[in-house]
């Protein structure tokens, strides 16, 4: 049990400023108002007072009135509010992101909501679920500061504090409802005050419900019971996973008929949807019967969501409560991680994908070795959040690693200068290193400056250290090569010469997973190789029996690991992208964009993501669930697609030949991106979903696209996957 006024139980704690304000139009849920009499609970039923839609937790609406469709309005799921539906060229206020929509819904919708209902201290109980999905998005400060005295873990055996009341968040299943119940069983044991505050992640069953309302002791006691529709994870500001634990062989090994895997994607993704106030259309990947499968699940699920709760409203309907806050109607799209297997395998050397590849995350922690304060010449381990709080790394994650380091260097050496200056005035030159951090401690300004940049600058070299010792600097070469179909001075080589090169390589590696990772590359990047070199990558690689299997689990999937054709040039046509399904074939994995030779290959969701959100997207080849309204592509919108043309010109004369370090080089005149000031956007939003999961890379590119179109992208999964992830998750295959 967790001491008053401290973090609690929680195993991973942040602290994430929510901002003040009214909830954007209010929770959209099935809410008890329930009073302490019991009669009055026992009698009802789903459609009355102890289950009913409202806008908010027993609360009035915030947003100047109650969101509520009129009566006389359709919710044809067809309709858009305007014709244009999703081009409208307009720019609307500065639109919240998942975050802070997230945050004000625990914030304010619990709460504080909770907090003028019962004014003294209170506990919140949390299953794991729960636990996981706040700390995600609200930090410990932000709960302390409405009146929550305890933390605790609904799992573990906790003390009672019977003058206190109590908050539970849990997920809406038996095992959590079952041990909420068994805190008020027995009434001469019951742990709480005389009132509970009730809340669900997601919605909960009927059979639940009945539960609930047997137990007279919570009954009696039950203040608000809602469910908040928050059952997924924050990542990133706009990027967010579901926390499902199924493996990844059960989207694809399943026998007929829908997978229970899929369903839980399906209402999770509901809760979403409902957060976010989207009624979206939905689109998937016509080769893709995971997408398929999913997007008919959802479609149901979704009507039958905003057929049980009529007050609550969505973009586009023309019902937005909030003054100039209306939207478009949002698209979501489906992706199938089996349409592009080798994205997740790539060396990627920009800086959050190289932290999550090369050092070891537990969650969002990353743990290295600093210098003593107090004695440089000594090490201790230090833990940072790599998060949204550290602006640090929202700067720089997308950067490539040497960017990184010649960005904190020079940063750290002005702070060092002007610090400096102000201490000992026109003496910086001459100072030793031990004045320099007198001179530091003196100026505590800029001490946690400091320390925030000499953070990342370890872990970068951290990074930098790992890189140098596995050799990928040829190996990346090598695999790019594969990819493009060019090598780095522009040429298609013969895929003889680039086998060999694999050869040798997994001769030098020595890690098997390494070896693996390298022969899948090849053979997804070549639509499967020939018998002669697939033999011989396997007899220089000597994999094992485990790695062998997952090497065979390709075909479950439907990429061929054995290819008809003789060795022939790795040009793009022949490579991966002859092999992907339909749906990628008319993408492009070169990357003009691209300003380091090092990373010249471009996953296949950037074409994929340009094209939804200039509208040019294929409906032949990502149809839609329902019909979408006829739409020409904006002058605006094309304007973007134009922009990201504007250098590739300079095609094959982007490199020297002056040695192998020019492969960190950039790739012709540096590039320096706008900074988007505020989160301004046109058109409805585009919700983007990956089955399997996500790659860094790709999280990269949805975050760059938003950025240069103004086009919002929530971008989630069913996780986030590193390359030694992705291979287990290719393992599982096995059944």
């Amino acid at each position: 049990m967790s001491s008053a006024r401290k973090p609690g139980t929680s195993s991973r704690q942040k602290v994430t400023s929510a901002r003040s304000g009214s909830s954007s139009g209010g929770v959209p849920s099935r809410v008890a108002s329930a009073q302490s009499k019991s009669s009055s609970i026992s009698n009802a039923d789903r459609g009355s007072a102890f289950i009913s839609s409202s806008a908010g937790v027993t609360r009035s609406d915030r947003s100047g009135g109650t969101a509520s469709s009129s009566s006389g309005k359709s919710r044809d799921v067809g309709r858009s509010r305007s014709g244009e539906g999703l081009s409208s060229t307009s720019k609307l206020p500065p639109q919240e992101s998942l975050m802070e929509i997230v945050q004000k819904r625990f914030v304010n919708d619990v709460f504080e909501s909770a907090a003028k209902t019962h004014p003294g201290w209170k506990i919140l109980i949390v299953d794991e679920p729960g636990m996981k999905v706040i700390s995600s998005a609200v930090g410990m400060y932000d709960i302390m500061e409405r009146q929550i005295s305890i933390v605790e873990s609904l799992d573990k055996k906790r003390a009672p504090f019977k003058d206190m009341a109590a908050v539970y968040i849990l997920a809406p299943t038996k095992d959590s409802v079952r041990k909420l119940i068994a805190d008020y069983e027995d009434k001469t044991k019951v742990l709480y005050g005389k009132s509970v505050f009730l809340y669900f992640l997601g919605p909960i069953s009927n059979n639940l419900i009945e539960e609930i309302k047997g137990c007279k002791q919570l009954i009696k006691r039950l203040k608000a019971l809602s469910e908040i529709n928050v059952d997924f994870l924050i990542q990133e500001s706009r990027a967010f996973t579901l926390d499902v634990p199924a493996p990844f062989g059960s989207y694809y090994l399943r026998s007929s008929g829908v997978s229970s895997a899929e369903k839980h994607v399906a209402d999770k993704l509901v809760t979403l949807c409902a957060t976010l106030n989207e009624y979206p259309y939905i689109r998937y990947p016509q080769s893709s019967g995971v997408c398929s499968s999913l997007a008919g699940i959802f479609k149901v699920k979704m009507d039958d969501y905003v057929k049980s709760n009529p007050t609550w409203w969505y973009h586009g309907s023309g019902n937005c409560p909030i003054r100039n806050g209306e939207r478009d109607r949002s698209t979501l799209l489906l992706l199938d991680r089996a349409s592009d297997c080798l994205t997740p395998l790539m060396h990627d050397f920009t800086y959050q994908a190289m932290v999550h590849d090369l050092l070891t995350m537990e969650g969002d922690k990353i743990t290295y070795q600093a210098e003593k304060a107090d004695n440089p010449n000594q090490k201790e381990d230090k833990d940072v959040l790599l998060n949204e709080k550290d602006h640090v790394w929202v700067e720089m994650r997308g950067n490539h690693i040497a960017q990184v380091i010649e960005v904190l260097s020079g940063r750290i050496n002005e702070v060092v200068n002007s610090s400096t200056t102000r201490v000992h005035k026109g003496s910086s030159a001459n100072m030793s290193i031990s004045e320099l951090a007198s001179a530091l401690k003196d100026l505590p300004e800029y001490r946690e400056v400091m320390s925030k940049l000499s953070q990342h600058l370890h872990i970068a070299h951290d990074c930098m250290e790992k890189f140098n010792r596995a050799g990928l600097l040829d190996l990346a070469d090598i695999e790019q090569t594969l990819a493009t179909g060019k090598d780095e001075d522009g040429r298609s080589p013969k895929l003889t010469e680039t086998i060999s090169r694999c050869e040798s390589a997994l001769i030098r590696l020595q890690d098997p997973d390494d070896r693996l990772r390298l022969i899948l590359i090849a053979t997804i990047s070549q639509n499967g190789l020939s018998s002669a070199d697939r033999d011989r990558l396997l007899r220089a690689a000597q994999l094992g029996r485990s790695q062998l299997e997952t090497l065979e689990n390709l075909s479950r999937i439907g990429i061929n690991t054995v290819s008809n054709n003789f060795s022939t040039p790795t040009s793009g046509n022949n490579g991966f992208f002859a092999s992907i399904k339909s749906t990628l074939s008319t993408s492009t994995s070169f990357d003009d964009d691209s300003e380091y030779a090092s990373s010249r290959y471009s996953p296949p969701i950037k074409s994929i993501l340009n094209d939804l959100v200039t509208n040019q997207l294929s409906m032949d080849e990502y149809p839609s669930v329902i019909p979408m309204p006829m739409s020409a592509a904006t002058t605006s919108a094309l304007m973007g697609s134009a922009r990201r043309r504007s250098k590739a010109a300079e095609g094959s004369s982007r490199k020297s030949k002056a040695g192998p370090t020019d492969k960190w080089s950039k790739m012709g005149d540096s590039m320096t991106k706008a900074t988007n000031g505020g989160a301004m956007y046109t058109g409805g939003r585009n919700l983007v979903f990956m089955v399997g999961g996500l790659s860094y890379s790709e999280l990269r590119v949805a975050r760059d696209i938003m950025e240069r179109e103004s086009r919002e992208i929530i971008t989630g999964s069913t996780k986030f996957v590193n390359p030694s992830e992705f291979l287990e998750d290719l393992h599982t295959l096995a059944g």
